[in-house]
């Protein structure tokens, strides 16, 4: 930040605080709820009596490749730390997409249509429940079990079964005859929190989740040709793995060089494990909100680690695992390592989370923790985005637990953000070309939805510019003002709060605010809660001998940055402007200085990261 601009900053800050401090944010009546119950602080805090439930699960499964049938057992450990007598407890079925009866907005073709999850037994505290005491319609189950005191921890066993889709992939199933990517796999307890009691909004394959933090315990028996990579850690390596192979998991886990753990050749010549027709993996994951796994019998596997705590030493280690075929994935590994030492070291400067990222090869872009499956991509940039935009993901909303069933700006926002930021740093040699065209064309139109909109509701053109592109400049236009250092600080103020808890929206905005020490609620007003039009122009250029006086208004209702490419006859340029925070006290123009005493010849007001929708005015030509 020069000089000049740190001036323009605290000036600008000392005024905007003041009209700031009168702007209140629009607050829904159950947060005010928690707020009276002091289990959220109005200063973006848990309060002193935020509580969260808990579940931990034990998991066995086995799946058979060749009929795509997956049978389970499932025990769970359900703590009812709520201040409320719990008279039902809610699950989520999510293969019961995929049922003839179910509700959905995804397309399912006719082969995968099943009759969803089978339940064969289902118990509460060792007591088999009757088949009137559970319902089930689509990918929710509701149970009435009687009474689950406050502080009382009880459990459930269910075991179950269902056919994986072969033809469909929804987040999940079948990618080719020998590789598989199984997730939400298992019947689970949904949240039941403080905003919304029981979380009920069915599954629908569109929007996505919402979990608790819990432990777990999973056994995954495949075939013993098929490989398994997993959330969690691997438990029982020497069963299912021969020790050349460990020792490479080994180097890896300590090299910041691509280690190759399992080449073409490999699969080439033999069973890379123990030679036996059934294996039984076996993973752990401490407080995470998910587990997913992914099975190949013909898939590679290139790794490296990195260091990403610098006062621990503590390293991550990033695996791709892919098909050979697909060449583009040779680099993802790459991507991968240098996503994570970048969100470890430059924004948002947090030490990675988790001990291992699998990056996976498969038909889609979703994000589970500690995994991910990217599609492979031929263009190096999009393969750059994508790779950043679904590991930043790991950080939102697997270390800080959003929920991204109603508030999905508050994870694909700063997933999007990332693109812009970490793409630049994770390979300068590809040029950065970003389309933000689809929210000029949705903000300020009848379809635009405020991106406080709640996920269901989103639909058409405004859905992606509300959940992604909007919030993700937003939270850009902010960090410029703030600047990097300060906005950092803040964000891992956020971050330090809510590491495995369930922050609202409120709470990000409050916990901003008071991180940065800068009332921002003038911005998040009008930004998230209403809709908007952003439209500068250049309206006036005054010349004198020594200086430049250049004119920039508003014709919108939206703050955006002032960026000026200002070109001087003798063919030099210079780069000028002002944050958002030119426009904190409401007014109309702003006024940018050029101390020069060259003759003008062009001025050019925006970016490409600069929503506006009549760039036609954003450009100035000398007269003369």
């Amino acid at each position: 930040m020069n000089r000049t601009f740190k001036t323009l900053f605290f000036i600008s800050t000392f005024l905007y605080q003041n009209i700031s401090a009168q702007i209140v944010l629009p607050v829904a009546s159950s947060i005010k709820k928690s707020y009276v119950k002091q289990q959220r602080d109005p200063g973006g805090a848990p309060g002193k009596n935020y509580w969260q439930n808990r579940s931990d699960y034990e998991i066995k499964v086995s799946f058979d490749p060749l009929t795509a049938k997956l049978k389970g057992v499932v025990n769970i450990q359900y703590v009812n730390n709520s201040p409320d007598t719990l008279t039902k407890v809610v699950f989520k079925l999510y293969p019961n997409i995929y049922q003839k009866e179910a509700i959905r907005v995804v397309p399912v073709k006719s082969q995968d249509l099943t009759d969803g999850v089978v339940i064969e037994k289902f118990s509460f505290n060792s007591n088999e429940l009757d088949t009137k005491q559970y319902t089930i319609r689509g990918t929710n189950m509701t149970a009435r079990v009687g009474k689950i005191l406050p502080k009382q921890t009880v459990h459930f066993d269910i075991t179950y079964s269902y056919d994986l889709n072969r033809n469909s992939f929804i987040r999940g199933g079948q990618i080719d005859s020998g590789a598989f990517f199984i997730a939400y796999f298992f019947p689970r307890i949904t949240v039941y929190d403080d905003i919304d009691g029981w979380n009920e909004y069915p599954y629908t394959g569109q929007y996505e989740f919402y979990n608790d933090f819990g432990q777990f315990k999973t056994e995954i028996t495949v075939p013993g040709d098929y490989q398994v990579w997993a959330t969690g850690e691997l438990k029982n390596a020497v069963e299912v793995l021969k020790p050349k192979f460990i020792s490479l998991i080994d180097k890896a886990n300590k090299s910041d060089r691509v280690v190759e753990i399992i080449s073409e050749a490999d699969i080439k010549n033999g069973p890379v494990s123990n030679g036996k027709d059934v294996k039984t993996w076996k993973f752990q994951a401490d407080n995470v909100t998910d587990f997913a796994f992914g099975i190949s019998n013909h898939y590679v596997w290139k790794a490296s680690s990195l260091v990403v705590d610098q006062t621990t030493g503590r390293r991550t280690r990033i695996d791709a695992v892919f098909d050979p075929k697909h060449q583009d994935y040779q680099p993802i590994v790459n991507y991968g390592h240098k996503t994570i030492d970048l969100i470890s070291t430059r924004f948002p400067a947090v030490p990675f989370p988790f001990s291992h990222e699998t990056i996976f090869d498969g038909p889609t872009e979703m994000e589970y923790p500690m995994m991910v499956v990217n599609s492979p991509l031929e263009k190096p940039q999009e393969a750059i985005e994508l790779t950043a935009h679904e590991i930043f993901h790991s950080i939102f909303p697997f270390y800080v637990g959003v929920n991204e069933t109603k508030y999905s700006f508050m994870d694909e926002g700063f997933a999007t953000l990332s693109e812009f930021l970490l793409h630049p740093l994770i390979d300068s040699t590809v040029k950065l070309d970003y389309d933000i065209s689809d929210a000029n064309a949705v903000v300020g139109s009848e379809q635009e939805l405020p991106v406080m909109t709640l996920t269901p509701q989103l639909a058409g053109p405004a859905r992606y510019v509300a959940k992604n592109l909007k919030p993700a400049l937003g939270y850009l236009y902010v960090k410029e003002m703030l600047g990097d250092a300060l906005f950092n600080k803040a964000m891992q103020y956020y971050m330090d709060q809510w590491k495995g808890k369930h922050p609202t929206p409120h709470d990000f905005f409050n916990c901003i605010n008071t991180g940065s020490g800068v009332n921002l609620n003038w911005f998040w007003k009008s930004w998230f809660f209403e809709k908007g039009v952003p439209d500068l122009a250049i309206s006036k250029v005054q010349s004198t001998l020594k200086k430049h006086e250049i004119t920039i208004s508003n014709s919108g209702n939206l703050a955006v940055p002032v960026h000026l490419t200002v070109y001087f006859k003798d063919g030099s340029q210079k780069s000028i402007g002002s944050s958002i925070a030119c426009w904190s006290k409401g007014n109309k123009t702003t006024k940018i200085s050029v101390n020069a005493a060259k003759p003008l010849k062009k001025i050019i007001l925006g970016t490409a990261f600069d929503l506006d929708v009549q760039p036609e005015n954003n450009v100035w030509i000398s007269p003369r």
